[in-house]
């Protein structure tokens, strides 16, 4: 029989009604004729409770301790539906990621897939099991248990997909598909039918959610057919695949924001020429790989390099920045919050470069202050205040997807 592949989402498990849905939904895809893989995550807002729960014992958990702690959300959740569907005379077991074979680097907490040796779950489809895997983890070569950080269980089923050439890798999540924008923001936004690994990737990747980017890429790697569907009804949903849209010129897929960016800019006087390189290799060095903006840099004196960086990956920096040895000259940070990142993603809108200006003009009608853009072939960006979110994406979205009456 065909192998399938179907990864369930936090709320599509999320209490034992759901589960039972779930089930029925599994064991009615059985009875059509496939040989299935379930990845699951945890239930609703365990993996919140357990590190809520991590931290009100230790302000710094330890990496290893936290993987051990988390992973525990989807062996609940793997266990629980394998028991569901026993109940429903439909034969299933459950497996950790090392019982799956989940190979991945040593790196706790978001650790990265190396190979996949799925000898047991092999041996349960030959046997006319249903295997149920926990998502989110692996086995280190130490092995260590590792995670993959958060909305890794996507990440997990794409990896078995493609390991077994599964016919598709089926992801349900609490939405009908990939929309035109986040539909929870904007009331009008709508369902898109298809999308290309690469748009499917811009959107992820800019703050879409509904799909890790680590996942879509990966399916991009190995043509693994992906659709993102509701366990809540029967819509058709989204597919993503390699086919991409035929059309030159400037054409806009959807939008996608982030709500947790800071703007870094690290200013340098009295710098030598090379100051912009020289900034550069000071932050990786600590481990900051910045999504640049912008690099101004006189030949001597001045230097500037502004990006983007989550809340998180911005304080941390702060918090280093005295322990860094800077370069030549006389350089400060500054970090300025409560920012978002509102996306354009599609075709070629590098191409007209009246784009960037149209859409920054409806944002300055919108009375949406722009901190700073960033445009590419496949996006246009713009860095607002966190609370104008709602209001820039109503503004793009009635612009570009909203026929005018």
């Amino acid at each position: 029989m065909p192998v399938l592949v179907q990864k369930y989402g936090g709320t599509s498990v999320g209490t034992p009604e759901r589960i039972a849905a779930v089930a029925d939904r599994i064991r009615a895809t059985r009875a059509a004729g496939y040989d299935l893989l379930v990845v699951v995550s945890a239930m609703g807002e365990t993996t919140d409770h357990l590190l809520e729960l991590a931290r009100s014992i230790s302000a710094d958990p330890p990496r290893r301790e936290l993987d051990m702690l988390l992973t525990a959300g989807e062996r609940i959740s793997m266990a629980l539906l394998a028991m569901a569907l026993a109940e429903r005379g439909v034969k299933a077991a459950s497996f950790t990621g090392s019982q799956s074979g989940i190979l991945t680097d040593g790196g706790h907490g978001e650790a990265r897939i190396a190979d996949v040796r799925p000898i047991r779950l092999r041996e349960a489809l030959a046997e006319g099991t249903i295997a149920i895997v926990a998502g989110f983890q692996g086995v280190s070569p130490a092995k260590e248990i590792t995670t993959l950080g958060r909305g890794g269980s996507d990440t997990t089923a794409v990896a078995l997909a493609a390991a077994f050439a599964a016919t598709a890798c089926e992801i349900y999540t609490d939405v009908a598909g990939v929309y035109t924008a986040d539909p929870r923001k904007v009331p009008g936004a709508r369902r898109i039918p298809h999308l290309s690994y690469r748009e499917m990737s811009a959107l992820a990747h800019r703050g879409a959610q509904v799909l890790h980017p680590r996942s879509v890429d990966l399916a991009a790697r190995y043509h693994v057919p992906l659709w993102v569907k509701t366990s809540f009804g029967d819509e058709e949903g989204t597919l993503v695949d390699g086919k991409e849209t035929p059309m030159e010129g400037p054409h806009v897929t959807g939008l996608a924001h982030r709500s947790d960016v800071a703007l870094v800019e690290l200013r340098g006087t009295d710098t030598p020429k090379d100051a912009a390189a020289a900034a550069l290799d000071m932050l990786a060095r600590a481990g900051v790989s910045p999504d640049l903006l912008a690099i101004e840099s006189n030949r001597v004196e001045r230097c500037r390099v502004s990006w983007i960086a989550s809340d998180a990956e911005a304080e941390r920096l702060n918090s280093l920045w005295e322990s860094i040895d800077p370069p030549q000259g006389r350089w400060t940070l500054n970090v300025h919050r409560g920012l978002a990142l509102v996306s354009i993603v599609g075709h070629a809108l590098a191409d007209r470069s009246t784009f960037a200006l149209d859409a920054a003009r409806r944002l300055a009608v919108a009375e949406v202050a722009v901190r700073a853009v960033r445009v590419d072939s496949l996006s246009v960006s713009f860095v607002v205040p966190r609370n104008a979110v709602e209001s820039a994406l109503r503004a793009l979205h009635a612009a570009y997807f909203e026929p005018v009456a």
